[in-house]
């Protein structure tokens, strides 16, 4: 058992040792077609790091050639399945911008989208890959409308816009969270202001009654800490959420909560009505 596994192991070391030799000879090389072949072969080995690199030292010789589609097409795919994702976008970009008559066109810009979902985060992260790879696949479907890839672009498109919802309630959240704090005070009205902004960006998501809830819990901590003068705006917009609220979610599980609030609210504005 144990020479078996020596004699593996020892195969696959001259194996690693024979490519790096036949890297090395064919990169101080300066017959193109040996490259060119080179460059193919270890591709079709699945050894895309040294097909990138000789792809990218021929390229520049065959520009305008008939083989230059096929090295940049395959560069591209060396650098995705290397998962170097925006350099694979780039290339891919590279090629459906300057063979756009080729076969390949369709499938690089596609890739070229694709790479960029490949590359976006989780939705806790920057969501700026995630950003370019809607535009890039909205643009792919504009231009290939009846693309085999047209239902997959679709589903990522769609995958890609629950993220940033994720994205932005999460940050609502987190700021209604810090309104729980020592500090709270200071945090208020940035939490009024990211849950509405959501509430603009996503009105038909299931996380809308959650951050109404907390919305109007907000707004009346807002007023109840705010200076005199500030006191009866805020209460009112207390009012208008909780009226919003009790519209839309009229059997909600916060309801008795935030009735409380709008009563307090009904309170105090006939308190405040007096003094003026």
């Amino acid at each position: 058992m144990k020479k078996t596994v020596f004699l593996t192991l020892f195969a696959v070391m001259i194996s690693l040792s024979s490519c790096a030799n036949r890297l090395a000879k064919l990169e101080k090389s300066d017959d193109y077609e040996e490259l060119y072949k080179g460059a193919i072969a270890f591709y079709e080995q699945g050894k895309y790091s040294k097909a990138q690199i000789l792809f990218e030292k021929i390229s520049p010789y065959y520009r305008g050639n008939i083989e230059a589609e096929k090295v940049q097409f395959y560069w591209a795919y060396s650098l995705y399945y290397q998962r170097l994702y925006q350099l694979a976008s780039f290339r891919f970009k590279n090629f459906y911008q300057t063979y756009g008559r080729s076969q390949y066109a369709e499938e690089s810009e596609y890739m070229s989208a694709y790479a960029l979902y490949k590359d976006a985060p989780d939705a806790n992260l920057d969501q700026t890959s995630s950003e370019e790879a809607v535009i890039s696949m909205q643009n792919f479907l504009n231009r290939w409308p009846a693309s085999k890839y047209y239902d997959d672009a679709n589903k990522i498109i769609d995958e890609l816009q629950v993220r940033f919802e994720t994205k932005a309630y999460l940050k609502a959240k987190l700021y209604h969270k810090l309104t729980t704090g020592l500090s709270y005070k200071n945090y208020l009205e940035a939490a009024i202001v990211t849950i509405e902004a959501f509430k603009h960006d996503f009105p038909d998501s299931k996380y809308n009654e959650e951050l109404l809830y907390l919305a109007v819990e907000t707004e009346f901590k807002l007023a109840d800490n705010s200076i005199q003068s500030r006191k009866k705006e805020r209460y009112n917009k207390t009012v208008a959420f909780y009226k919003e609220f009790s519209e839309r979610y009229p059997e909600s599980e916060y309801m008795s909560k935030v009735s409380s609030w709008y009563d307090q609210s009904l309170k105090e504005l006939q308190e405040l009505n007096k003094t003026q």
